[in-house]
């Protein structure tokens, strides 16, 4: 049925869309259930898909700490009369949900009710959104453009009151939603998450210190490397080498993403943000 999600995808990829899946493979990261109709996909099954291949994966906050983030969402909620949370933003999906989201042009979701917290992703991405949320997720397809919202409607069947992040959901996205889901009314949990991620639990000051700690290596190696005639990207690789390093052999199959040195010399230094360039530092 349109509620249901029937359709695991193996690790190799999607299913040959010609023929009909072998319902007799049991296994988590092998092809269930079947096409409708026996020779081609139903219409529901051309839009989403679940891809929960292999299993959930290190995450640097134990499952009591992602509890209370998706219950303190769940608790607002109750007390605004709100049905369900539909996330968007790189910031609250990887806060609430643990995965952090490469957008590349498609759309992303994090869709928390009062039951069950659900990640809405592309299906680029394979499984490593199954494996890095904490909750569920469906991967929808790029058979139409609007499996998306394909998806975001199936997840929030019978909401009346839906939270979507204003700051982050510009008008023509808005539009969209208001067409997928008509009748419901949104409301803003932008500011109310902002709110709830500024109080700081122990396992993220713990965390915070972590990464200081992380990067006075990175700010030892960048001193080190600084030497009359060295390129700033050189000085700037040594700093972020010594860091990645540290990270990778502190943390257990942790993703090694978005650690960079900004590093400036002479007339370069005017902006905080300018970026690293080739310019050899002078004396």
């Amino acid at each position: 049925s349109s509620s249901d999600f029937p359709l695991t995808l193996p690790a190799s990829g999607p299913p040959d869309y010609r023929g009909q899946l072998d319902n007799s493979i049991g296994a988590s990261d092998q092809l269930v259930g079947e096409f409708q109709g026996g020779t081609g996909m139903s219409d529901d099954l051309q839009h989403i898909v679940k891809w929960h291949n292999g299993e959930k994966v290190f995450s640097p906050f134990s499952s009591a700490e992602m509890e209370r983030r998706q219950n303190d969402i769940r608790a607002w909620m109750a007390g605004n009369d709100v049905d369900a949370a539909l996330f968007t933003s790189y910031h609250c999906i990887n806060y609430y949900s643990g995965f952090l989201y490469c957008y590349f042009g498609r759309k992303y979701a994090f869709v928390v009710d009062h039951e069950s917290a659900t990640t809405v992703t592309a299906a680029i991405d394979g499984g490593q959104p199954w494996r890095r949320t904490h909750g569920d997720n469906i991967t929808y397809t790029d058979w139409r453009k609007d499996s998306y919202f394909r998806a975001v409607q199936q997840l929030t069947k019978g909401a009346k009151r839906i939270g979507i992040e204003f700051d982050h959901v510009h008008s023509d996205f808005r539009a969209q939603f208001e067409e997928a889901l008509p009748g419901v009314e949104f409301v803003d949990i932008g500011q109310p998450s902002m709110w709830m991620r500024a109080i700081k639990s122990g396992e993220e000051h713990d965390l915070i210190r972590e990464g200081a700690r992380i990067c006075d290596i990175g700010g030892q190696a960048c001193v080190d490397a600084i030497a009359a005639g060295v390129p700033e990207h050189e000085v700037a690789l040594a700093s972020t080498t010594a860091m990645v390093r540290e990270i990778a052999g502190g943390f257990p199959y942790v993703e090694l993403m978005d650690t960079w040195t900004w590093f400036q010399s002479g007339i370069n230094t005017d902006g905080a943000h300018n970026p690293v360039t080739s310019k050899a530092i002078e004396r």
